[in-house]
């Protein structure tokens, strides 16, 4: 696939009507997820057939949010609260625009974080294994990387699903469903049920800090930086 051309690329700040259905419906995890800054993506297709406007086709979002989990913050380093760190909480582009357009959008959307959330000093993110994505595109924007996700290593999570279906579904995800998180109480709420250990996903970081800030939270940080393997 060739390079994008991202001059016919516009990202503008958005709200969650305007992507909302293109996540909930193409984004692998096919649900909403609470969002502090939500970017739309869009491709120019030329000038309207009627007006002198270009006609701009929607084909992406990117949303960051705080942390789900109440500890990631804090297992990046104590020196942050809550208000320090944003994760990329959801991706989506069309495929054929380009292979390097979604590190472009990245980059570019996190010019507009450290503008719009000056108080920002970090964004995390992860890359999911099971669904074989590992962070190429993190790499690209030169984020730094910790491997396999520190904090998960060694817990015994599971994912779930449903006779006849395709989609595996997280603890949480099965929380909303049956009313219980707990390993046995799924099983016993639905015997028939498919489970596999999850896998531990990639965990990477960018530092919008200053340099010399980003200096002292390197030296704070709980786990090590390590190298693209």
């Amino acid at each position: 696939m060739k390079y994008c051309d991202t001059s016919k690329v516009t990202i503008i700040r958005t709200t969650k009507s305007v992507v909302q259905n293109i996540i909930t419906k193409k984004h692998y995890a096919k649900k909403w997820t609470e969002s502090k800054h939500i970017y739309a993506i869009y491709w120019d297709e030329g000038e309207s057939e009627f007006f002198e406007d270009r006609k701009l086709k929607l084909i992406g979002a990117i949303l960051y949010g705080h942390p789900v989990g109440f500890r990631v913050v804090k297992s990046i380093s104590d020196e942050l609260e809550n208000g320090d760190v944003l994760e990329i909480r959801r991706l989506w582009i069309e495929d054929g625009y380009g292979k390097n357009i979604e590190s472009y959008v990245i980059s570019q959307t996190l010019k507009m974080v450290k503008k719009y959330s000056p108080q920002t000093k970090i964004v995390i993110s992860f890359a999911d294994p099971s669904v074989n994505h590992k962070g190429i595109i993190y790499r690209a924007c030169n984020f730094y990387y910790q491997g396999e996700n520190p904090s998960s290593i060694g817990s015994n999570k599971y994912q779930y699903r449903y006779p006849n279906s395709k989609v595996w579904m997280s603890t949480r995800a099965m929380k909303n469903k049956v009313g219980t998180a707990g390993h046995m109480g799924i099983l016993n709420k639905i015997p028939d049920i498919e489970y596999r250990k999850s896998l531990v996903k990639y965990r990477y970081l960018y530092f919008l800090c200053n340099r010399k800030e980003k200096k002292r939270l390197i030296k704070s940080l709980k786990y090590p930086l390590v190298s693209y393997d």
